[in-house]
């Protein structure tokens, strides 16, 4: 089955968009002292929800919670919907107006959004899940020596590519080292049949520009440096060379996109039916992958901008608890967090149903998917590109994308957009 994604967003805005996630746990009983707290005081069930934003994974999640659900008979998590791009919007809506009915599980990013939301989250260092963490993936989430986050995954994107596809055209990705090179490996693949587009971007904000984008600045020696330059004005992205070379770089791309035209369903369903030999995409789009009988090979290739040779791997979201939640919704919270992470069945729908490539010690990573294995072949071989996109201006995702649509309909030059992209920052960064 093809999953829908306007059918998911649609019934995010009709119920808040609230969403949880579970699995199961031995009969009658949680294996936490959260969870025995959780109903202390009152004898009831402890009532929770959970918003987040991965639109991909959202039957499994609700399969999950329903096997959570009846496994247990302490605390209820409740699944009302994904909230996608617009998470940010919603969570400022809903903890600006009532903090305490807000979500009691809800993820966000590091960096600023992590600085955004902080007066909302509780500290989770007691957990037993935090102490499985991986070394150093906990930084991004703490505070004054606290810990405000539970690393959802390890992630990684890049140029997802069609091997079989390559291959038939004489095209070996090894080769392809620059934009240039990327360019005419493009000419020859849109030469065979089916093929519509080399390369396909999708339209949603995050993947049309934060993704994107996160390449030039990454790629710097200097990011915060330079970031912190263009927070306080000292600096124009129009007048970054970095930021010069990738707008002449995209002008070059450009005629082999799909001028970022599809939605995400709409992006992996092309690269599955062979009609983009490549897409932009991460490993979270197996689960859209795993919906089509896909009959070709496929794997990671960098985007070779200044002849990088990896994909960009990072922690995707962190889950966070809401402080202003009662404190038997917050017992209740982290029971169900140590339970999804910690307990072998809660851990099986981490890799095999939600395809995530765990950021915890104690997991069995026999099973993960392809696009998984690949995302730790390129990590295991110092082949990551950090995620600093998080550094950017919080919330302006969706005005930076407007941008880039302005772009791609010929409505703006790239140097235009540049200057674009300017504006929006500055305004978002005051």
């Amino acid at each position: 089955m093809k999953k829908k994604l306007s059918a998911i967003v649609l019934s995010a805005v009709l119920l808040s968009s609230l969403v949880a996630c579970g699995g199961k746990a031995n009969e009658g009983s949680i294996p936490s002292n959260n969870a025995d707290t959780a109903t202390k005081s009152t004898g009831k069930k402890a009532v929770i929800t959970i918003i987040q934003n991965k639109v991909e994974i959202q039957e499994q999640l609700e399969a999950a919670v329903k096997e959570f659900n009846s496994s247990q008979d302490q605390v209820e998590v409740q699944t009302l919907g994904v909230a996608g791009d617009n998470l940010t919007t919603v969570l400022q809506t809903q903890f600006g107006s009532a903090p305490e009915k807000a979500p009691t599980i809800f993820t966000t990013a590091s960096g600023s959004e992590f600085e955004k939301f902080l007066p909302y989250m509780a500290e989770l260092g007691d957990m037993k899940s935090a102490s499985l963490i991986l070394d150093g993936q906990d930084k991004p989430a703490m505070k004054d020596g606290k810990l405000y986050g539970l690393p959802v995954a390890l992630e990684g994107f890049g140029l997802i590519y069609n091997k079989d596809l390559f291959s038939k055209a004489g095209v070996k990705p090894e080769d392809i080292k620059s934009i240039d090179d990327l360019v005419a490996a493009s000419v020859k693949l849109e030469q065979q049949d089916g093929v519509k587009h080399a390369i396909a971007f999708a339209e949603e904000s995050y993947f049309r520009f934060m993704h994107l984008f996160n390449w030039p600045f990454a790629l710097m020696n200097n990011t915060s440096e330079v970031i912190g330059k263009i927070n306080s004005g000292e600096v124009k992205i129009q007048d970054i060379p970095e930021m010069k070379s990738f707008a002449a770089d995209l002008d070059k791309i450009k005629p082999h996109t799909n001028l970022s035209k599809n939605t995400y369903d709409e992006q992996v369903a092309g690269f599955a039916e062979g009609q983009f030999a490549m897409i932009h995409q991460g490993n979270w789009a197996q689960t859209l992958l795993n919906d089509y009988d896909v009959s070709f090979n496929y794997g990671f290739l960098p985007f070779p901008l200044n002849g990088n040779d990896g994909i960009s791997i990072g922690n995707s979201n962190y889950f966070r608890v809401n402080k202003h939640a009662s404190s038997e919704q917050q017992q209740g919270a982290k029971a169900f967090l140590d339970w999804l992470l910690t307990n072998p069945a809660g851990q099986r729908y981490v890799t095999e149903e939600f395809k995530w490539i765990p950021v915890y010690s104690g997991f069995d990573t026999s099973k993960m998917d392809p696009l998984s294995q690949e995302v730790n072949r390129f990590a295991s071989e110092g082949k990551a590109v950090p995620w600093v996109f998080d550094q950017f201006p919080a919330g302006a995702h969706q005005d930076f994308a407007s941008e880039m649509e302005k772009y791609y309909a010929g409505k703006e030059t790239s140097s235009g957009l540049l200057e674009g992209l300017e504006k929006v920052w500055m305004n978002a960064a005051k």
